[in-house]
């Protein structure tokens, strides 16, 4: 699952950043912006990434969950809880951190990573999107058809949440 957990994180942090307030405004936040990085640092030191990681991730979980709902659903920033934790223990790892930090970069180089996941574009869909049943977070392919929904919004300027839902 290691390479599953890096590619969610990957896609986490490309969405949350293109999602913020000064790329295309989903979410009030700017946790992943230049100016934010240079106001945590003094405060959070070398955990000042893992700071603006959870806070840019936050920011965009509470807009989904308002879109889409909370219960028996999941999306890319509420998944279940023993893949929160292969989250959580994957960015332990300061490598890791300093890693997928670069998918942030640019508004460039976070679209990349959604080219990279998801090389075709999809149909660009507005709000809440099913994708399927939670037992697709096995497949590999499945981060592959999140990356392209969000891709296809963030083109289309248009807001597309994907879910699951244990309903079959």
């Amino acid at each position: 699952m290691s390479s599953q957990t890096r590619t969610i994180v990957r896609l986490r942090l490309a969405v949350a950043f293109l999602g913020e307030r000064e790329q295309a405004g989903w979410w009030p936040s700017n946790f992943l912006s230049r100016n934010a990085r240079a106001f945590m640092e003094p405060v959070f030191g070398n955990g000042s990434n893992l700071a603006q990681y959870y806070g840019a991730t936050e920011a965009a979980r509470r807009v989904h969950d308002e879109r889409i709902g909370v219960g028996r659903v999941f999306h890319l920033f509420r998944m279940p809880e023993t893949v929160e934790q292969l989250v959580f223990d994957l960015l332990a790892d300061k490598s890791v951190s300093d890693e997928v930090a670069d998918c942030i970069a640019s508004e460039s180089t976070a679209g990349a990573v959604l080219v990279q996941l998801a090389p075709g574009i999809g149909r660009a869909e507005t709000g809440p999107v099913r994708v399927g049943g939670i037992e697709m977070l096995s497949n590999p392919d499945t981060m592959a058809t999140i990356a392209a929904h969000y891709q296809a919004a963030f083109r289309a300027h248009t807001q597309c949440f994907p879910y699951f839902s244990e309903r079959r």
